[in-house]
């Protein structure tokens, strides 16, 4: 056994050169990419949530896991300064040891191998969604007949022209250009539902400010808000990219990207909470009509949005994967090439085509979300 973690150590100080950090992670990049992780389809769920346990109970919320989430940053930033680890699960294995690592790089395959499938999903909806809205289709049984406007023919059409080109990225760090876009995608959202909100000029009566309401609701919902905060898988690989990387230079990172997101859920929960009060649909987006020019460029930017989170799902799930089969094959005696590109392809191929097939298969988000 000690043997065996002998040569694993030895073999990554010897590729311990080829993984130093380049320094062309940027601080603008960096809150950018942080920000794209964090926010997506779950800014939706906001006014629902904070219609169930009010609005004072919801930002008091955000804050508790905003400072969690800030002092977790700051202690990954921390581990990596001391053991040099160039993703989460090298982390875990300097840390805890080869079998731990192996444990870790499995879930971690599943988990984003799920939030793959379930953009997929989420991206299929809103773009069926949005053709349907383009082409005046409201009717069953006219969209059969319109078969660009079925989800088995956008989902894949989709992929292969926006994601595709995107998943084959080498560094975490060149995602900030993608990410510029999708988070300024969000920004649309929340502009377009405070926009609404005066131009609606609803009447809402119901106690909404803080509702009498016990702990059981408030827990029930507080995974809404620990979802969107939760990136600290890429936050790893981004402080290792950063260029003269600094735990105080990095705290700046993580409290700008924190508070801008927190701004912008604040105002996404509490506007479209006053717009349609304590029953808005969980997919606020469904409560708005049909013509509405706004909310159906809020739907191209949703779309555009999730886009632009899963390539970064895809690499964080790709060097999981690479990082078993490398660590499997080690134990079994025999030695891989770490940087392989054959491999690497064959893996981002064969991860692709997966999550595009559950995304045909199941329609339904809420039966992945439940697994992961």
């Amino acid at each position: 056994m000690n043997a065996m973690v002998s040569r694993e150590w030895t073999r990554d100080e010897e590729d311990e050169e080829e993984r130093q950090p380049q320094g062309r992670g940027t601080v603008m990049g960096a809150i950018f990419i942080l920000m794209n992780t964090i926010m997506g389809a779950s800014i939706l769920l906001l006014p629902n949530a904070f219609g169930k346990i009010g609005i004072v109970t919801a930002i008091i919320m955000e804050l508790f896991v905003v400072c969690i989430g800030y002092l977790s940053h700051m202690i990954l930033a921390d581990m990596v300064d001391r053991y040099n680890g160039a993703n989460y699960q090298e982390l875990v294995g300097r840390m805890c040891g080869p079998n731990t690592q192996l444990f870790s790089q499995v879930l971690l395959i599943i988990y984003f191998f799920t939030l793959s499938c379930a953009t997929n999903i989420t991206i299929g909806d809103q773009v069926v969604k949005v053709c349907q809205l383009a082409d005046n289709i409201t009717d069953p049984d006219v969209q059969q007949e319109h078969w660009y406007c079925n989800r088995h023919f956008l989902i894949p059409v989709v992929n292969m022209v926006l994601i595709f080109p995107l998943i084959w990225v080498r560094n975490i760090s060149t995602f900030s250009y993608v990410s510029i876009f999708s988070v300024f995608a969000v920004f649309y959202i929340v502009a377009a539902t405070i926009a609404d909100f005066y131009k609606l000029k609803p009447h809402v009566t119901e106690e909404i400010m803080f509702p009498d309401i016990g702990m059981m609701p408030i827990m029930q919902f507080l995974p809404v808000f620990t979802l969107g905060f939760q990136c600290h898988m890429t936050s790893v690989p981004l402080y290792y990219e950063l260029s003269n990387r600094s735990v105080k230079r990095y705290s700046f990172v993580i409290l700008v990207a924190s508070f801008l997101v927190f701004i912008l859920y604040m105002l996404m929960g509490v506007y479209g909470l006053k717009t349609f009060g304590p029953d808005v649909n969980p997919d606020i987006l469904l409560d708005y009509e049909a013509k509405d020019e706004l909310m159906t460029i809020a739907r191209v930017c949703l779309s555009g949005s999730i886009i632009g989170c899963y390539p970064i799902f895809a690499y964080l799930g790709r060097g999981a994967f690479e990082d078993t089969v490398i660590q499997v094959a080690d134990k079994a005696g025999r030695q891989l090439e770490r940087n392989s590109e054959l491999r690497r392809a064959l893996t981002l191929l064969i991860w692709h085509a997966l999550a595009i097939g559950v995304a045909l298969i199941t329609a339904s988000l809420g039966k992945v979300l439940a697994f992961v």
